[in-house]
């Protein structure tokens, strides 16, 4: 199951966190425009065997799901196991987690630091020695 990448996807922007142990790491956040370019360039450099994306149960699951298939299709990542997680708050605190950073540090890590928190929630939720 590992490696895995952590995504939280947003119209504009999309949260990227790595997880090749018990841990998940903010990695970065890049525009959705160019996400079916970088996406699977990220799931090759790290051999990624899991992308947990995730879902708030709100309006935008549905382009998220769009977003998922969009990217299986024009791209090799179909042997990847997708596993939706749900992101209730995750920005929220996401935001807390920051609030020891400057405004401008906090606005570009937040995606890729809720995408560390839907990764390590999934993380947390598998059984011990997966």
């Amino acid at each position: 199951m590992l490696p895995a990448l952590g995504i939280d996807y947003g119209r504009a922007k999309i949260g990227i966190a790595l997880a090749t142990g018990p841990l998940a790491e903010p990695l970065s956040t890049i525009p959705t425009s160019r996400a079916t370019l970088l996406l699977p360039k990220i799931v090759f450099q790290y051999n990624i065997a899991t992308l947990v994306v995730g879902l708030s149960q709100d309006s935008i699951d549905k382009e998220i799901h769009k977003f998922i298939i969009n990217l299986q299709n024009v791209s090799s990542l179909s042997k990847q196991k997708i596993i939706f997680q749900d992101e209730t708050l995750t920005t929220h605190d996401a935001i807390n987690a920051l609030m020891h950073s400057s405004p401008k540090r906090r606005k570009t890590r937040e995606h890729s630091v809720a995408a560390a928190i839907i990764l390590q929630s999934w993380l947390d939720s598998l059984p011990l020695g997966m």
